[in-house]
């Protein structure tokens, strides 16, 4: 049997003194002597002064870990995909860029892109329009190079052909005394000024230069697309690689006065050489 503590059976004895009035015998009696009934009623003295037990707690099932939740088809899928290998990121990043590609190379051509107007302009504007000046005025306005408005370049080149060969060859398209275009030309014919004509055979595509001839023509020189049936703005705008296909033969009748545009097969009928 364990023994109580003697200062807490002294405690006890105390306090049960206190709450029953017995005053100073009790506190007074030694430990030793306490009553058996006293020493018993020791620990539920102390009990009691320490206040009752708190109740067990209540087993519950809040501990156990609540089974997982199914994750609906949509995530499922989501997990069950297989993902992108590192090697295809790359490729991938680049789609747009290679889509983008793809439709500027199928688009229709940019508005413009087959009319001689709108090309010949800008072939003029920096070809020509050094020497000619930009309203084709040439020596008329103050500029170096012929004029080729008033119909004066339409006077001098009866055949577009022709006009086409010399903007090619330039000077070097003017016969051995100096004389170019039509021979039978109102008020005589052409005479190379001071500052020879150079050509543009090497440096523009024979597209340039059936554009720059019908501006030319048609623009600056006020010329009508009927009076040149074979070659002019319609026809160029309708089959731009035949107008073209024209202008490289005159090329390749090669420098000289009197090129024979006659034998190609667009001259007009009109041509007077």
């Amino acid at each position: 049997m364990t023994e109580i503590p003697e200062h807490l059976l002294k405690r006890a004895a105390e306090r049960r003194a206190a709450m029953t009035g017995g005053g100073d015998a009790a506190a007074a009696a030694p430990a030793g002597d306490a009553p058996a009934g006293d020493a018993a009623a020791a620990p539920a003295a102390v009990e009691k002064a320490a206040g009752p037990k708190a109740p067990a707690p209540i087993p519950t099932l809040d501990d156990d870990t609540p089974p997982a939740k199914p994750d609906i088809p949509v995530v499922a899928a989501a997990k069950r995909r297989k993902r992108v290998p590192y090697w295809a990121a790359p490729i991938v990043a680049l789609l747009p860029l290679w889509a983008f590609l793809y439709l500027y190379a199928v688009k229709p051509a940019p508005a413009g892109s087959n009319d001689p107007i709108a090309i010949g302009k800008e072939v003029y504007a920096g070809n020509c329009a050094g020497c000619h000046l930009a309203n084709g005025d040439g020596i008329k306005g103050g500029g170096v190079g012929q004029q080729l408005t008033d119909g004066h370049v339409l006077a001098t080149f009866a055949d577009p052909l022709d006009m086409a060969h010399w903007i090619a060859y330039g000077a070097d398209g003017a016969r051995p005394n100096g004389t170019y275009g039509d021979k039978k030309r109102p008020g005589g014919v052409m005479q190379l000024l001071g500052t020879k004509m150079p050509g543009f055979a090497a440096s523009l595509t024979p597209e340039e230069i059936a554009a720059v001839t019908i501006y030319v023509r048609e623009e600056l020189s006020g010329g009508n697309p009927k009076d040149d049936p074979n070659f002019n703005v319609d026809t160029f705008t309708a089959d731009p690689e035949k107008a073209a296909a024209i202008v490289q033969q005159v090329i390749d009748l090669k420098a000289g006065g009197d090129p024979d545009t006659k034998s190609i097969d667009g001259s007009e009928s009109k041509s007077s050489k």
